[in-house]
Parts: C-alpha cells; sequence; structure tokens
C-alpha cells in the first residue's frame, strides 16, 4: 500500500462519519417531531361531529382548540368513558400532542369535577 492510498481512508473515514452525524442529527425532523403535553382546564365546548375540544386553561385562562376522535381516552373515577362524558363546565386534565403544521391531537382525558 501506498502512503497516498494510506492518508486517503483517515479522510475518508472522517468524511462518512460527517456525513452520518449529519443524517441522524436531523432524524428527528424528518420524522415529525412533536410534542406531549398537559393542560388542566374547563371544558367549554365538545363537538364529537367536528372533532372539536375547546377548553379554558385553569392557570391562564387561554381558551385551547384540541382535536378528539372515537380513540381518545376518557377516564372518569378509575373506569373507562366516552366522549359523551365530557360535558361545558367539566375540570378535566387533558394529554395531547403538539406537532408543527397539524392541529393538537387528545390522547387521554381525566375527568378532574363536576359542573360548576
Amino acid at each position: 500500500m501506498s502512503r497516498r492510498a494510506a492518508g486517503r481512508r483517515p479522510r475518508s473515514a472522517l468524511r462518512a462519519g460527517l456525513l452520518v452525524a449529519a443524517v441522524l442529527g436531523t432524524w428527528p425532523v424528518v420524522g415529525g417531531a412533536h410534542e406531549e403535553r398537559l393542560l388542566v382546564g374547563r371544558v367549554e365546548a365538545i363537538e364529537p361531529v367536528r372533532k372539536l375540544l375547546v377548553l379554558i386553561d385553569a392557570k391562564g385562562g387561554a381558551r385551547r382548540r384540541l382535536e378528539v376522535n372515537a380513540e381518545t381516552e376518557v377516564m372518569a373515577c378509575r373506569s373507562s368513558a366516552g366522549l359523551g362524558a365530557l360535558q361545558p363546565g367539566i375540570m378535566v386534565r387533558v394529554k395531547y400532542l403538539e406537532r408543527a403544521g397539524a392541529p393538537s391531537e387528545v390522547k387521554s382525558v381525566l375527568l378532574l369535577g363536576s359542573h360548576r
């Protein structure tokens, strides 16, 4: 093996390593990054036909529009309930996914209190 060929191997290995690092560094962005969040608030409106849940944040009073579907888990007193258990005025804790460029999707709803 000549000196010239031996000198190329470390450079090509370095280039390959940099390429792999660049690809792996962007992997979450390509996969559609999302963030799971919790929100405690009061139900303002529920419209299962439109797949819409509107909440008023208990802390800041901000209004949040979230997407629900038939697979959204609704829990009350250690048992499962459906979207029909959600009524305006009920306090809930919602776990949802927030994605860039897409509606926030509700994964589960825990009923915390009754009507006021």
